[in-house]
């Protein structure tokens, strides 16, 4: 939906590794935190801000302060991971992502409070309606993000490469609607399918997934116990795995929040500290390795609940993960 694409030049290439030929279009976006919900950038109506990147929320959405004037249409009835809710759409004047614009863009309203990071307001969600068009780097290491079309020659098909020989490549999986935003996990050779969402701080698995992979009520009674904020509270339980599979990643360690959730996440627990890939038109995703980070910036809450997971865990301890 961004329009203004940027043909690629060989000084914009990804870390010097991907052929100046092989990209048709590229834009650098940095990412204000490593560790937080990726937030990014933006310019909506004129004014500057910034906006979290979310797969799971469709559209793009908005925080419909009184100073944004944005009009008001059809009212619908979206599915949050907490139950049903309601919003209007609205349309965007223009909008601004690094060298990318684009007008009249369709959106809808996801809060009418105006949230500041720093100095910088919140303005809106970048989600699945525009990432969904070109191949996304979430770049946790070194925070940016970096949105690529790939040219279509014929010796352009080695795109993960330049990841390295680490990258781990999983099958994006498409749900009902068309949204492919969602991969198999396994736990025991038992699959679940979860939606990959860097605006969750925590990977989460609905109580009724929890107990097909053989976890009962005993078992999850014993676990610590967390609540999780979305603009509603889910009480649960945060359980480890130590059989985890998802694509080549096999036999590792998975920690998730067990609520009565209505869908399943992968969250910034599992995606932080590494290079993670959405690349859509080819319908995979690639995933790095964690790495050690050494950036001391504060990790940023994740936003607000729509299509989003959650907004802060607290453990029953007191203490707060993010």
């Amino acid at each position: 939906m961004v329009g203004g694409h940027v043909a690629a030049h060989a000084e914009d290439m990804i870390d010097n590794v991907l052929p100046a030929h092989c990209v048709a279009h590229v834009m650098n976006v940095p990412l204000m935190s490593h560790s937080g919900s990726p937030v990014i950038p933006v310019v909506i109506n004129g004014k500057s801000g910034v906006a979290y990147v979310s797969f799971t929320q469709e559209d793009i959405g908005v925080f419909a302060v009184p100073t944004m004037d944005y009009p008001i249409g059809k009212t619908f009835q979206i599915q949050t991971i907490a139950g049903q809710s309601y919003s209007f759409a609205t349309t965007i004047k223009s909008l601004h992502i690094a060298q990318g614009e684009a007008a009249d863009v369709p959106a809808i309203v996801v809060g009418d409070k105006q949230e500041m990071i720093g100095d910088q307001p919140v303005l809106g969600i970048i989600g699945y309606s525009v990432l969904s068009n070109y191949d996304v780097l979430l770049d946790f290491v070194t925070k940016r993000m970096v949105l690529f079309r790939m040219s279509e020659t014929a010796s352009c098909n080695t795109m993960p490469q330049w990841l390295g020989p680490d990258a781990t490549p999983v099958t994006l999986l498409s749900n009902g609607r068309g949204v492919q935003t969602g991969v198999e996990l396994q736990v025991g050779g038992v699959p679940l399918r979860l939606e990959v969402e860097p605006g969750s701080n925590a990977s989460v698995v609905r109580q009724k997934d929890a107990h097909a992979l053989g976890l009962t009520h005993a078992t999850l009674h014993a676990d610590p116990h967390v609540r999780t904020v979305v603009g509603r509270i889910l009480v649960g339980h945060r359980h480890h795995f130590d059989n985890v599979t998802i694509g080549e990643w096999k036999d590792r360690s998975l920690d998730v929040n067990v609520e009565k959730a209505k869908y399943n996440l992968l969250g910034m627990d599992f995606l932080r500290n590494r290079k993670v890939l959405m690349a859509f038109p080819q319908g995979m995703l690639y995933l790095t390795p964690p790495s050690v980070s050494k950036d001391k910036d504060p990790r940023i809450p994740s936003a607000l609940a729509t299509h989003l997971a959650t907004a802060t865990v607290h453990e029953a301890s007191g203490t707060t993960t993010q």
